[in-house]
């Protein structure tokens, strides 16, 4: 389906600077809300409570409990798939202009790269790095067919179990081949371990510089364990392209029956991945001894439909929610959610702006400091709600915020306008 007229050229995790008419306002929303759920997954990384002191039904369980049902990798998702509507966005406008796209995408994938390299060798947040890497095989789809992306969509999301189960295959063929592939496996797992230790051990040294090696050092190697297939990123860009061509975001009103679906279908897959599929045990990467292909197979159906069936489908809920409160009344709730668009039209920046915050406050190499279990969503609510004025003072004055400007000027290879011509011209957050 081709993308409707009134697309926009947002690039997630961050707009561009554009005249408020050829804005789509949900997605500045959904984008401040992404921001706001990762900042809560954020600052418990550093409740000051071990895990071995934690006892059952004390406040810091209950919050770690709330946090890993409600906001781990649901936020994460929501982040994910805002990017893979950027993509839309941006190829559906050049397309229109009969602009070059592919160099000025991989202009803006690079800058991104960067902004990740800092983000993740500096401060140690590795999302914006791995959406540089899997940015790129994006532009080999994008011009498949929405029902080739959804098909593809599926293969990416099993696509860690067909791993398995495919070097399962070939080692059967190999004299004690089974017991190979488990030995190849714990060693492999056994190197990142190590490696994952050293990082945290060394992340506890009060000298900055050496943090910072270390970090750098555990780059490649995480990468590496984890980057090599679809299943993660990549799954969630196709999945964001596929809303976009299907008009959910630009015309939620239209599409309440399927928005409502995947609301239930997110809630339901949530529901068995945490309480049903759990009860057999995680899908085997490495086979008990005696366990052939088939065995594995199998237990992979059952335990997590060949990782289809995940807890981080919970996002279609979130995101869902907020269309159908958009479909119901556009102006009146793009108002109510204004605060969170206010920041999410400058995410890139608020998001770097959280992780130097948080390495410097609570690290040893920082500041040092906890956050005690009641904190935690007040301390990501309050640094959330200051970035929220900041952004609204920053956009009342100019087009993009600082980083955003940055990002921009390079893909195009020219400095982009940033101050508004007047006070008066500055944009307020509605529909568009």
């Amino acid at each position: 389906m081709s993308a409707a007229p009134q697309a926009v050229a947002i690039a997630s995790p961050t707009a561009d600077a554009l005249p408020l008419s050829e804005r789509i306002g949900v997605l500045d929303v959904l984008r401040g809300l992404a921001l706001l759920g990762m900042f809560v997954v954020h600052f418990n990384y550093y409740e000051g409570t071990p895990r071995e002191a934690m006892t059952p039904g004390s406040m810091a369980q209950t919050v770690e409990h709330i946090i890993g049902l409600l906001f781990e990798e649901r936020f994460y998702a929501i982040f994910g798939m805002l990017f893979g509507v950027g993509f839309a966005v941006q190829l559906s406008r050049a397309e229109a202009r009969g602009d070059r796209f592919v160099v000025r995408y991989l202009r803006r994938l690079a800058v991104l790269a960067v902004f990740g390299f800092i983000a993740e060798g500096v401060f140690g947040y590795n999302v914006l790095f791995g959406y540089a890497l899997w940015g790129l095989p994006l532009l080999l789809v994008r011009r498949w067919p929405t029902r080739g992306l959804i098909v593809l969509a599926v293969l990416c999301a099993a696509s860690w179990q067909i791993y398995n189960l495919s070097r399962m295959a070939w080692y059967s063929t190999q004299p004690n081949g089974m017991e190979q592939y488990r030995a190849v496996n714990r060693a492999r797992t056994q190197r990142f371990q190590a490696a994952r230790a050293q990082r945290e051990e060394a992340q506890q040294a009060s000298d900055w510089r050496t943090v910072v090696a270390a970090r750098i050092d555990f780059m490649p190697k995480f990468h590496r364990q984890w980057s090599y297939l679809p299943a993660g990123s990549f799954t969630l860009f196709l999945l964001g392209m596929i809303a976009f061509r299907l008009g959910l975001f630009q015309r939620p009103e239209e599409h309440r029956g399927l928005i409502v679906a995947l609301m239930v279908g997110g809630a339901a897959s949530f529901a068995l991945a945490m309480w049903v599929f759990p009860i057999g045990g995680p899908p085997p990467a490495t086979p008990p001894p005696g366990a052939g292909v088939r065995d594995a197979a199998i237990t992979m159906a059952r335990v997590s439909g060949f990782n289809l069936i995940r807890t981080q489908w919970l996002a279609f809920t979130y995101i869902g929610a907020i269309l159908l409160l958009i479909a119901h009344n556009r102006d009146a709730w793009l108002r109510r959610f204004s605060p969170l668009a206010w920041a999410g039209r400058m995410a890139l920046t608020n998001y770097m702006m959280q992780v130097v915050v948080v390495d410097i406050l609570f690290t040893p190499h920082g500041f040092g400091m906890s956050v005690s279990p009641l904190m935690v969503f007040g301390s990501a609510l309050l640094l959330f709600a200051t970035q929220v004025v900041l952004s609204r003072w920053w956009l009342t004055r100019f087009r993009s915020g600082p980083l955003e400007w940055v990002w921009r000027s390079i893909t195009y290879w020219k400095a982009q306008p940033l101050r508004l011509a007047s006070r008066a011209a500055a944009p307020v957050v509605a529909s568009a």
